[in-house]
């Protein structure tokens, strides 16, 4: 599992977190407290600066398949895609990954969801993914729990996520939890920065999950090529 911190400082250097989501995710609170808005937004800083640098990655790679690839060639991408999957047994998610129609604003609402179920389902996306080898190990839950213990979660979110190591969420019912393709984007993100690249299950982990959040081959490529530039 990868340092969530280390992939901040990478995806800051890397330009890929910009606006509000550099300031938050790159640990400039006093910049933003100079504003308004920066009042608002600066407890925010602390609580979700890792997974902001989540979605700087989503929505980076997001951008780069949207200037890469031409409506034409992903509508007969999806018309393949969608042959595909009319074959499975499990349902899949049907979202629009067209280029250029989510904007970056909605990668920024994902985490900033005063409910806080975005950024809970990031984490337990996460989660799930170092679990897909079948177990956690000390090493992985140690850096889970430094990481859930960075942000200032409840108690009782707190203990939820905790909860999550004895019994991950199935990717199913990951997927199933999904509500937007901007979301689906991040989770994507977020399960492939936790999860070792290398391992066979792991990779056949993430193609399962891309599956069935209905994500273009392409949109996946650019969100590995990012990963391997942190």
């Amino acid at each position: 599992m990868k340092d969530l911190q280390k992939l901040v400082s990478g995806l800051n250097k890397s330009g890929a977190l910009s606006g509000l989501l550099g300031g938050v995710a790159g640990g400039g609170v006093s910049s933003l407290l100079s504003s308004k808005k920066g009042k608002k937004t600066g407890k925010k800083a602390v609580k979700y600066g890792a997974l902001a640098a989540v979605g700087g990655l989503a929505w980076k790679a997001y951008k780069q398949y949207s200037e890469q690839n031409e409506v034409a060639a992903q509508k007969r991408d999806s018309a393949a895609f969608d042959k595909a999957m009319a074959t499975r047994s499990q349902p899949a998610r049907h979202f629009d990954f067209k280029p250029a129609t989510i904007q970056e604003h909605s990668f920024e609402q994902v985490i900033e969801d005063e409910s806080g179920s975005g950024q809970l389902l990031l984490m337990r996306a996460m989660i799930a993914a170092a679990y897909a080898d079948g177990h956690i190990d000390d090493n992985e839950r140690q850096k889970i729990f430094a990481q859930v213990e960075t942000m200032t979660l409840s108690v009782q979110e707190k203990a939820m996520l905790f909860d999550e190591l004895r019994q991950p969420m199935s990717l199913s019912e990951l997927v199933q939890a999904v509500p937007n393709a901007q979301t689906g984007i991040e989770v994507y993100a977020a399960s492939a920065s936790a999860i070792d690249l290398q391992q066979t299950i792991s990779q056949q982990y993430l193609q399962t999950l891309a599956n069935q959040l209905c994500i273009p081959k392409e949109l996946v490529h650019s969100i590995h090529q990012q990963l391997d530039e942190l």
